[in-house]
């Protein structure tokens, strides 16, 4: 049973720290190794909140805006 929970906070840290800043940083059109980086630098939550406030690259806009004409 221990080796079950070690695992369950081993994948939940590995997701918090890793997959979500990575995941966060394509949808917005900027650099996942570059977010991870900063997340491990500083912590992943400053990298969510970093995201959140710098929102979309400026290439992710136009293209956006080419997709829905």
């Amino acid at each position: 049973m221990d080796v079950l929970v070690l695992l369950a906070i081993l994948f939940l840290a590995l997701w918090f720290c890793i997959f979500l800043p990575a995941g966060m940083a394509l949808r917005r059109g900027r650099s996942a190794i570059g977010w991870v980086l900063m997340a491990w630098i500083t912590t992943p939550v400053v990298a969510i909140i970093a995201l959140l406030i710098v929102g979309d690259s400026p290439d992710k806009i136009r293209e956006d805006l080419r997709n829905d004409r």
